[in-house]
């Protein structure tokens, strides 16, 4: 091996034990786990190259077979911490197989010519596989999560697939050069990836950042600020396509006298049940968030009134029929549910504030009419309901904003 790509690979090796530590230091500072399931990606990545940076020392078969099992291994964690970071099993058994599967792979190639190409494409489309899973898993963006910073780490992981992918492809029919001959195509290729590396390691840390700066520490749900900056891109979004967007307010009822009555920590473990209960009434691309105190704000794109009666309702009777035992404590928590959307063409609420004034209009008559309903807010004079003023059982009227 040329010394070039050897020097390259021995510095592409420091540069990943640096950012295995910086990982390390984040994970235990953020005490957030998928940051350590990333560092450790990175040390087997490390491990990698140095083993196939040592073929000289060490021979053919070990550099091949343990280098490119420690890569495999390492694209298959940063797989595994995405979906940690999305609060999801890590898939550990896949990534062994994987690893498994492409050792044999280039031992069986190894065993039956050497046939150089060959493991060039098997260990390439094995790693461009990992990268292009790991990069369609960040762009399947939950509801309460970051959403640039995990665009720009997807781009860089389909750069790293589509690279990989075009190098296997490449070498397996003549179109690019074979490796080891240490010419200048052979040191940009691994210079490319330890820049795509340290990108990746960059940019999975500012994700973790936005994901701790966006989320309410109790609930888990999206905080204020990130709420109302979600509500406002998915509005755009609906104006854009001239699509209803709907949103509620959610208060719990009397919740101040469940603190007074049996303290704070059971009060504290009704707001985290209740956001446990969101999901289940909730679909996958709706937003929820905390928008202060006891009161929760949630974003329904595409949701017309009727189906943001619909969402409210079922989270009203989750509420009612869940959470009225906490710790041992009868505490009766109810749900008031106030709901404004915006319709394309009408002369109702158009921006996240207005629909946010009409919403907590709605609530506030909610409240007044005797608390545990869905209230709708009446569109202005001249445009026509549509949603019901009275729902039979439910207690839900459409109401004005109040002034």
């Amino acid at each position: 091996m040329d010394f070039q790509v050897q020097t390259v690979l021995s510095v592409s090796a420091v540069v990943g034990l640096l950012l295995a530590g910086l990982q390390l230091l984040a994970g235990w500072r953020l005490r957030q786990s998928c940051v350590f399931v990333w560092s450790l990606a990175n040390l087997f990545l490390t491990a990698g190259c140095v083993f196939l940076a040592a073929r000289v020392d060490i021979g053919l078969p070990a550099s091949v077979l343990v280098g490119n099992g420690c890569i495999l291994i390492g694209m298959g964690l940063i797989y595994s911490g995405i979906r940690v970071f999305d609060e999801r099993p890590p898939g550990l058994a896949a990534v062994a197989t994987v690893a498994l599967l492409g050792t044999g792979l280039l031992g069986l190639s190894l065993w039956s010519g050497n046939n150089m190409a060959d493991r060039v494409t098997i260990s390439s489309i094995l790693v461009g596989g990992w990268s292009a899973t790991a990069g369609r898993a960040l762009l399947q963006t939950p509801g309460c999560g970051p959403i640039i910073s995990r665009v720009a780490s997807a781009i860089v992981l389909i750069m790293v697939a589509a690279g990989y992918t075009i190098r296997g492809v490449g070498v397996q029919f003549g179109l690019l050069p074979l490796p080891g001959n240490g010419g200048p195509a052979e040191v940009l290729v691994v210079i490319a990836g330890l820049g795509l590396a340290i990108c990746w390691t960059f940019g999975s840390l500012y994700m973790v950042l936005e994901k701790v700066a966006s989320l309410d520490d109790l609930t888990g749900l999206l905080n204020r600020r990130a709420a109302l900056q979600r509500g406002e891109e998915l509005l755009r979004f609906a104006r854009a396509r001239r699509q209803p967007f709907s949103l509620l307010l959610a208060d719990l009822d009397h919740f101040k006298s469940v603190n007074d009555r049996f303290g704070h920590d059971v009060g504290d473990l009704a707001l985290k049940h209740f956001a446990s209960l969101v999901p289940q009434s909730i679909r996958a691309n709706d937003v929820a968030g905390r928008y202060g105190g006891e009161e929760f704000c949630i974003l329904l794109p595409g949701a017309e009134a009727k189906g943001a009666f619909a969402t409210a309702e079922r989270l009203r009777l989750l509420v009612e029929e869940q959470l009225r035992d906490i710790g041992g404590h009868d505490i009766g928590v109810t749900l008031t549910v106030g709901a404004a959307t915006y319709i394309p063409g009408n002369a109702g609420p158009d921006t996240i504030a207005d629909l946010i004034i009409a919403a907590d209009g709605a609530l506030y008559a909610g409240k007044a009419q005797g608390r545990n309903r869905t209230v709708i807010a009446q569109p202005p004079a001249g445009e026509a309901a549509s949603a019901p003023r009275e729902m039979p059982g439910h207690g839900a009227i459409a109401a004005e904003p109040s002034r």
